[in-house]
């Protein structure tokens, strides 16, 4: 039985049902690499907003390679009991008062986590840990021998690659980064694995990063308000510049699935997020989208999905076309052509 796909260039776009499946259509010597590292789209624990341990199983059967996963504490952080209290200057508050304007800016004004790794570090331990376990995730590593590593844990334990050799590797093919402190910001076991591919695994929803925006995710700070800056003043740059040092090191390969279950939007939706608002969830879209070229994969999929992801499409339309600067433009002619070819594939 044939394999339904359709390839834009470098990018495929496929319908699968299984890992074999997978295996068949994702084609590439880069998928070949003796070790791949897997960043996954973590950032929430809510049901169809990260990949889970059923996709994640599909991806470890597809490879053949040692795989290490990696992944920030922002999913460990989004966990953490509502009611836990926090002492901020002189007042108490929990954990919803940093997503709130006050919250949010008081990030900005105060970006170092000196004070949380004193006293809350280890519960973010816990909720990592207690994720992996509650998710399947520990088991599963287990099962196939992956290898992971904490990006946060890492660097807040000072294991990093020296500074000036991820510049020097950085500024030898791209622009500088805005802020050098990026550079301290690579934990040194993922760079003692420099020239092995790099899967940024992003999750098909309609409150979705795609694959550019989901690299963001690889700086260490569990929160990252400062990184967006007043009025979202350095979200650009900082998605753009942490990308810069990741196709630095390694050669970055992006993945999007909305293999099993996806969200999408609904005022009266049976499911609620903080984050995603109400949304219902469709199970078996059986839909993956893949390439070297990140930003042609996600324009391609923000054309295809920006009636439904409307919601955050301009916060990842505008990472997109700036990167084009740094890693090479999109084929406009390729989104029309994925528009008519694709058809209602992604519809909900």
């Amino acid at each position: 039985m044939s394999i339904p796909y359709h390839k834009f260039g470098q990018i495929t776009i496929a319908k699968v049902s299984n890992s074999d499946e997978l295996k068949q259509i994702m084609i590439d010597p880069w998928l070949e690499s003796e070790t791949i590292i897997i960043k996954p789209n973590w950032v929430s624990a809510a049901p169809a907003a990260f990949i889970d341990s059923k996709t994640m199983r599909m991806m470890l059967e597809a490879l053949d390679s040692h795989i290490v996963v990696t992944e920030s504490h922002t999913h460990s952080f989004n966990l953490l009991e509502k009611g836990m209290s926090f002492t901020i200057g002189d007042k108490e508050v929990n954990w919803e008062w940093f997503i709130t304007d006050e919250g949010w800016n008081w990030f900005i004004e105060n970006p170092d986590w000196g004070w949380f790794k004193k006293g809350y570090w280890d519960q973010l331990k816990k909720m990592d840990k207690a994720f992996l376990d509650e998710y399947g995730f520990t088991d599963l590593f287990k099962e196939f021998d992956v290898s992971y590593i904490n990006v946060t844990d890492e660097v807040w334990n000072e294991r990093i690659a020296d500074p000036t050799e991820v510049k020097n590797l950085v500024e030898s093919r791209f622009k500088p980064v805005q802020i050098d402190k990026l550079y301290t910001m690579v934990p040194k076991k993922l760079y003692d694995l420099r020239g092995s591919t790099f899967i940024s695994f992003a999750k098909l929803k309609h409150y979705a990063s795609f694959t550019i925006k989901n690299i963001f995710g690889m700086i260490p700070d569990p929160m990252r308000p400062w990184w967006h800056g007043l009025k979202n003043s350095r979200f650009i740059s900082s998605i753009i510049d942490i990308n810069k040092i990741y196709h630095s090191l390694f050669n970055v390969y992006g993945i999007c699935e909305a293999l099993n279950a996806t969200s999408f939007p609904h005022p009266e939706g049976k499911f609620e997020d903080l984050f995603m608002g109400k949304y219902n969830i469709k199970e078996g879209f059986g839909v993956v989208a893949f390439g070297r070229h990140l930003v042609s994969l996600d324009a391609i999929l923000l054309n295809l999905t920006d009636q439904w992801t409307r919601v955050v499409a301009k916060i990842n339309r505008l990472p997109i076309n700036m990167a084009q600067e740094e890693f090479g433009a999109y084929d406009r002619e390729a989104l029309k052509e994925s528009k008519l070819e694709v058809g209602d594939w992604l519809s909900p």
